[in-house]
């Protein structure tokens, strides 16, 4: 129901109540004015009746009687009945006088009692005798002894009468109340309707634009009345609200942002376990697809289920627990739980420790390789000396031999520990690089010269198939170790009568330095492992060939520390290639 409608029945039934309780109650003081002045009128008429006939019992017979009554009633328009003390008629103005002997004894009729009382009486009822709605009024002869009644009567149609005429203008009234009420309420709402739908239409422009200080001065304030005032009210609670929503859309932002960047993943959900909100890494760290609006259960994964629990008990809970991913590879996750005091929301923050796993695995395999490592040579340097403390000193040939062996390992010892130092300060940044342009082939061969000799004892020869001249961004020393490692390396593990080849290439704006031996290669299962430290290939524990393990691991950081990568792959026939990237100088 619209505005206008709304208007026009709350003025059309106020108008109708009012003009219906002003009916009944003129209806009701018209009836009984009216019904006093016929009774006074009646009263008067009946005291001249009473000065005509003086006693009622005196008239004569019934003809006498009768004939009187009529005359009577003729002269005053009216009913005219002469009623004896006992209740006989003897005497009535609408009925012949051959019918007179056959109305009923009035002794029990209300007005005749009270005049016969109190001298006066009259009442309403419907006349049989007449058919019809009468008002009686009875009063008593001047016959003191035995009083006997006149009483006079008149059809109560008047009353009747009159009122509908009442009703008839009361019609009238409401027809023009209806003709005003509608006029009145289209004037009325045509107005109202018009200022609500301008305010309307500019708080709907508001809401759907984000308060655009356009549709806010669009809003009709410059009105003195009430919708003035609604607008201005919300014209400022629109600037409010507008400046507020500003500042939570950036805070949102913000927080969003931080939420994101933080690396952790972030759910908030209800105490039912439904999900109102998640970070872009939550999905990430535990590999599922968006989870917005699903439940905890939903995601099956039991430690969370378990968190969950566990939080609605305790408020805060935490976990490791681990996860397949997509490439069978497992990842180890950290989940902790709390629930919000305010809310009652529970937050989970779930976080990839499968790198901290892996430090402290290293942790854990560097202490023990460091141990094993160290254990060997320290063995063989305790033994020998008990031998030359227990009297092999006596036998000089005995105890240089001994002599050899402790110098030997001793020598073994302090290279793993400088080995060890250096790998250290590499991978903590404490060796400081002095970055050059360096021509690459000139360090290839200065390497190759220094280490010509290594070769003659299997028969391996070196040779250099390098590309054109180029220029390298690098740190003297640290290329020429890593030369040093690698082609070191690449003797150790090659057959007699075998060659070394060192290659170079143009990869974008890296070169790239190949190192490729004869030798049996490195497993496929070993090359990801091939640069850790302590690692040696199968091969190398089973020959019990010198080395420490840590010569690839220092080639590893070095390169890494060059802004170059590092890597190996096994030959099409038979060796291996051990290989590197230099960033070449930009023009």
């Amino acid at each position: 129901m619209g505005i206008r409608s709304r208007i026009f029945l709350i003025i059309f039934i106020s108008l109708g109540i009012g003009i219906l309780i002003s009916s009944i109650v003129a209806e009701r003081d018209l009836s009984n004015t009216f019904q006093e002045q016929i009774l006074l009128e009646l009263e008067k008429q009946a005291s001249l009746l009473v000065e005509v006939v003086d006693e009622v019992d005196s008239i004569g017979d019934i003809n006498v009687a009768d004939s009187l009554a009529d005359r009577l009633g003729d002269a005053s328009n009216s009913r005219i009945t002469f009623i004896l003390n006992d209740g006989t008629v003897i005497g009535d103005s609408n009925v012949n006088k051959s019918d007179v002997y056959l109305l009923d004894n009035h002794r029990n009729r209300s007005e005749i009692n009270d005049a016969l009382v109190f001298g006066t009486g009259w009442s309403i009822r419907y006349s049989d005798t007449l058919n019809q709605q009468q008002l009686y009024f009875a009063i008593t002869d001047n016959n003191e002894e035995s009083p006997n009644v006149i009483r006079i009567a008149v059809p109560y149609t008047y009353v009747d009468d009159v009122t509908s005429s009442l009703d008839l203008s009361i019609l009238l009234v409401a027809i023009v109340s209806f003709a005003v009420a509608t006029i009145a309420s289209a004037v009325a709402a045509n107005y109202a309707y018009t200022s609500i739908a301008d305010l309307a239409n500019a708080t709907s422009n508001i809401v759907s634009s984000k308060a655009k200080k356009s549709y806010i001065k669009a809003l009709p304030t410059s009105r003195t009345d009430e919708f003035g005032s609604v607008a201005k009210s919300i014209s400022q609670i629109s600037e409010d609200l507008k400046s507020t929503i500003n500042l939570v859309t950036k805070q949102r932002n913000q927080f969003g942002s931080v939420l994101d960047d933080l690396g952790d993943g972030i759910i908030v959900a209800d105490q039912n376990g439904n999900i109102t909100f998640e970070n872009e890494q939550f999905s990430q760290v535990l590999n599922l697809e968006s989870v917005s609006g699903k439940n905890l259960s939903e995601l099956d994964i039991k430690a969370l289920e378990y968190l969950y629990k566990r939080a609605k008990k305790k408020k805060r809970a935490d976990i490791e627990f681990e996860i397949e991913l997509k490439d069978k590879t497992t990842r180890w996750v950290l989940g902790t739980m709390n629930q919000s005091k305010t809310t009652q929301e529970f937050i989970l923050v779930v976080h990839d420790i499968t790198q901290l796993r892996r430090f402290s695995e290293m942790r854990r395999d560097f202490v023990s390789n460091v141990s094993h490592e160290l254990r060997t040579p320290v063995s063989v340097m305790r033994a020998n000396a008990e031998t030359l403390v227990d009297g092999a000193l006596e036998d000089k040939k005995q105890a240089k031999v001994f002599a050899k062996a402790i110098l030997h390992n001793a020598e073994r010892l302090s290279d793993m520990v400088t080995a060890l130092l250096d790998l250290s300060r590499i991978e903590y940044g404490e060796l400081k690089l002095n970055i050059e342009e360096l021509d690459v082939n000139t360090q290839i061969n200065n390497v190759i010269n220094s280490l010509a000799n290594l070769g003659k004892k299997k028969n391996i020869s070196i040779k250099c198939s390098c590309s054109k001249a180029k220029t390298v961004l690098a740190d003297k020393g640290a290329l020429e170790r890593i030369l040093n490692n690698l082609i070191d390396n690449a003797f150790k593990y090659s057959e007699n009568d075998s060659e070394i080849n060192i290659y170079t290439k143009k990869v974008n704006d890296f070169l790239e330095i190949s190192i490729t031996d004869e030798g049996r290669g490195v497993p496929d299962d070993e090359q990801e492992f091939i640069f850790d430290r302590f690692f040696r290939t199968a091969e190398a524990r089973a020959t019990e060939k010198n080395g420490s393990g840590l010569g690839l691991a220092i080639v590893r950081n070095l390169v890494h520390s060059l802004n170059g990568e590092v890597g190996v792959k096994n030959g099409k026939d038979k060796g291996s290639i051990f290989w590197f990237t230099l960033p070449l100088k930009t023009s």
